[in-house]
């Protein structure tokens, strides 16, 4: 129910209602002249304010409807902010108009490269790469920024990026929190250094593992920070040689997103010559001209190098390990996982110029199988009795 002065009576009260004649209405509560109740009234129609235009007077900036908190659960969200489900692809500048730039020009020895007609950075494994970032800091001057790396199929997207099993377990993982060394992406910094947070839930599937960055600007200069990815794409039990992008977004600190960038990544030990030959497939190499078939690309002149067995410590030695305690399954298949990898990976080497390795590895291989397997059935719950 509303209410509103008539207009050729500012002396009366009428008022609406949906169910009854306009006329009736006015014979019935024209008897309302009283001057307090009247103003009681007015101010009834005053407190129908709308919230919007108080965030716009203020200057707030606007994030997408689909990405706004509610105000009412922001106050409840713990800090550091790991979102759940797929991240959002599509970039935006936003009122804030976020941006980021890739800059390798000045990078000594070139430990990292960006192609800007692909947009997509190649850098080795555990080399440092800069991220310029820029935002109208006079609205916002503390902000962070979170980078997430995704699958950029689409028919990867739903699936999270994770770090190969034979990194995960590497010595420098010894003592890390799971979010940070089942993440492929780090900060160049410390762990543990103030303003920069690792996110994500191991136990969650829809967790993406992120890195939040806090920046607090004073002045127009653009942010700097250096990342690091801790996988290859070639890793063949994490990203296994899909394509991946970096997913930058803008946000608060109770998770709200301001901005939205992407750009591309190749984790590769050779950028330059990865570089140059999709600019070459994409038909975009130094001339432009119109794209090539990959399969019409000669491939380049490279030197043939040969594979040393000691560059894998394959060697023909059986080893057999004595009764072991091990405590939990998960513990216990990443052990047998890892063990079956480089098993397989040996035969997958050497079957080319050694037919018979196959046959030798194959009976202990089906054995590591079957204790895998064992181990899995017994993390199933039996199921539940049948009633009589």
């Amino acid at each position: 129910m509303g209410s509103k002065l008539a207009d050729d009576s500012p002396d009366y009260i009428i008022m609406e209602h949906h169910d009854m004649p306009y006329e009736e209405l006015a014979s019935d509560f024209q008897i309302f002249t009283d001057p307090d109740l009247m103003l009681n009234m007015e101010n009834i129609e005053t407190s129908n304010i709308d919230l919007s235009d108080i965030v716009h007077q203020a200057g707030y900036p606007q994030s997408p409807g689909s990405e706004t908190m509610d105000i009412a659960s922001a106050s409840i969200v713990e800090f550091p902010f790991s979102p759940q489900g797929r991240p959002p692809h599509f970039p935006f500048a936003g009122n804030l108009n976020f941006t980021l730039e890739v800059n390798s020009k000045d990078v000594h020895k070139k430990t990292f490269l960006y192609s800007h007609r692909l947009n997509r950075i190649y850098v080795d494994r555990k080399c440092n790469f800069s991220i310029q970032f820029n935002w109208d800091y006079i609205i916002a001057p503390q902000m962070f920024v979170r980078a997430t790396v995704v699958f950029s199929d689409e028919t990867q997207a739903e699936k999270r990026v994770e770090r190969c099993v034979q990194h995960y377990h590497e010595s420098s993982t010894a003592g890390m929190q799971a979010e940070i060394a089942k993440n492929v992406l780090h900060s160049s910094r410390e762990i543990g250094t103030q303003g920069v947070y690792y996110c994500g839930n191991v136990d969650m599937a829809d967790s993406w593992y992120s890195v939040l960055v806090q920046f607090d600007r004073t002045g127009p200069e653009p942010c700097t920070h250096a990342y690091q990815f801790s996988c290859k794409n070639s890793c063949t039990t994490g990203i296994n040689r899909r394509a991946i992008a970096i997913i930058f977004t803008l946000e608060d600190k109770t998770g709200k997103v301001y901005g939205r960038q992407k750009v591309g990544a190749r984790v590769c030990a050779c950028p330059r010559r990865d570089m140059v030959k999709d600019e070459t497939a994409e038909g975009v190499y130094k001339t432009g001209k119109k794209r090539i078939p990959s399969n019409q690309i000669d491939p380049p002149k490279t030197k043939k190098i040969k594979v040393e067995n000691n560059l894998m410590e394959f060697d023909d030695k059986v080893y057999k390990l004595p009764p072991l305690e091990i405590v939990g399954s998960r513990a216990a298949l990443c052990g047998l996982k890892t063990m079956l990898e480089m098993m397989e990976l040996a035969v997958e080497c050497r079957k080319k110029n050694e037919p018979d390795v196959t046959a030798q590895y194959a009976q202990r291989i089906v054995n590591l199988k079957n204790a895998i397997q064992k181990i899995e059935n017994l993390k199933t719950p039996p199921p539940p009795p049948l009633s009589q």
